[in-house]
């Protein structure tokens, strides 16, 4: 019996997720699509605000700072490495200004899943799930975002 409830909460649960995969339209995927384009884009900002302070700081190269972020705060590691007071500051600016960063990452990918894709975030879950595990799903969705493309300054 047990068996019997089990195979028919796994079929169903199946069914479900095959029939909203089905359900999720163009325009969904679309502004999913937009969402994850906006998110790609703010990551890699982080990465070139983060280059660039480390580019401009005297008395640090990005050598020296991949060795020293390695230790991830750690004063028993930071002084394995000799890392001096003016380094575990410049850490400490960098760890600062990418937290600061990501969190308003987290803030507008929150803000645009419920607000562009609706429901309370409960559009933009169910396309994320679909996606992993639907291949036509994530063919409609790779050609929508393979048309997307955001102003780039060169």
């Amino acid at each position: 019996m047990r068996k019997t409830v089990l195979m028919a909460l796994v079929l169903f649960l199946g069914f479900t997720s095959f029939t909203q995969a089905q359900d999720i339209t163009d325009e969904q995927l679309y502004k999913y699509a937009l969402l994850e384009t906006v998110v790609d884009e703010m990551k890699a900002e982080i990465s070139s605000v983060v280059n660039d302070m480390i580019k401009n700081q005297e008395g640090i190269d990005g050598k020296r700072y991949v060795e020293l972020s390695k230790a991830k705060g750690d004063e028993a590691k930071l002084a394995e490495l000799d890392a001096n007071e003016f380094e575990k500051k410049f850490l400490s600016l960098v760890e600062d200004e990418k937290n600061e960063r990501i969190e308003a990452l987290k803030s507008v990918n929150t803000t645009l899943a419920t607000k562009m894709l609706g429901d309370g975030g409960k559009v933009y879950k169910s396309i994320k799930a679909a996606l992993s595990s639907d291949a036509d799903l994530k063919a409609r969705y790779d050609e929508i975002k393979g048309g997307l493309a955001l102003n780039q300054e060169s």
